[in-house]
C-alpha cells in the first residue's frame, strides 16, 4: 500500500483536515506525525526515519505556524533532509505569501494553494498518482501472460509490461518545470491561475514565472 508522509505543524489543524479529506478519496495511506509527539516521548526520530523511508512521497506543509515556531521549523527542514531521495512536495498557502521564508534543501514540486474546493480535485490527482493498490493485480496478470509465452524472456516481458501498465505517474500534475536563476535548483511550480511571481523555496529569493514558449517576453 502506498504511503505519503505529511510534515506539518500541530497548529495547522485545518490544513491537516484538508489533506485528510484528500486521503479519504484514495487508497494512499497518509502518515501525520507531529513534533509534539516526539517531545512527549510517544514517537522517536528513528520512527520518523522509518516512516519516511517507507513512504512514496513526502508532503511538507509550510505555514505561518511552521515559520513562527523555531523547533517546528527545524524539524520540518530535518525531515526534508531525511527525505532527500524521495518525491518532496512543498505546500504553501497563497494567503501566507510574504510571511513564510522557510527554506528546504531538496524538493521536486512547489505548490501554492488554498484549502478549498477550487484546489481539491487538483491536489487529489497529485495524491492519487501515488496509489499503487492496483499494481499487484496488474503485475500478476501480465506476468501470467508472459509465463504463458514461455519461461525466462516471456515472464520478464510480462513483468515489464505490467510495470508500465500499472504506473500512474503519467496522471500526476506536472506544474511548470523551472530552474531558479539564483540557486540553480530545479523543480516544478504549481501556482494559482494568474500568479507569475513567487519565492524560491530553496533560497527564498523572488522569482518571476517565465512566459510560455513562443510568447514575447
Amino acid at each position: 500500500m502506498a504511503q505519503v508522509f505529511i510534515s506539518h505543524s500541530a497548529r495547522d489543524k485545518d490544513l491537516v483536515d484538508f489533506f485528510a479529506r484528500l486521503g479519504a478519496r484514495t487508497k494512499v495511506r497518509l502518515v501525520f506525525e507531529e513534533l509534539e509527539a516526539i517531545l512527549a516521548g510517544t514517537i522517536s526520530p528513528q520512527k520518523i526515519r522509518r516512516d519516511i523511508a517507507s513512504s512514496n512521497a513526502v508532503f511538507l506543509i509550510l505555514s505561518k505556524n511552521v515559520q513562527a515556531i523555531p523547533h517546528t521549523r527545524d524539524w520540518v527542514v530535518w525531515e526534508a533532509g531525511v527525505a532527500s531521495n524521495k518525491d518532496i512536495w512543498i505546500f504553501e498557502l497563497a494567503s501566507d505569501r510574504g510571511t513564510v521564508s522557510v527554506v528546504t534543501p531538496f524538493l521536486r514540486h512547489y505548490v501554492v494553494f488554498e484549502p478549498n474546493d477550487s484546489y481539491f480535485n487538483y491536489l487529489s490527482a497529485v495524491l492519487e498518482s501515488y496509489d499503487d493498490s492496483h499494481v499487484l493485480g496488474t503485475l500478476a496478470a501480465t506476468t501470467g501472460i508472459g509465463a504463458a509465452l514461455g519461461e525466462g524472456a516471456g515472464a520478464l516481458l510480462g513483468l515489464v509490461a505490467g510495470a508500465i501498465m500499472s504506473d500512474r505517474r503519467g496522471s500526476r500534475p506536472t506544474g511548470v518545470p523551472l530552474k531558479c536563476v539564483h540557486c540553480s535548483s530545479v523543480y516544478s511550480a504549481h501556482l494559482p491561475d494568474g500568479t507569475t511571481t513567487f519565492r524560491c523555496p530553496v533560497c527564498n529569493t523572488a522569482l518571476v514565472l517565465p512566459p510560455p514558449a513562443g510568447t514575447a517576453a
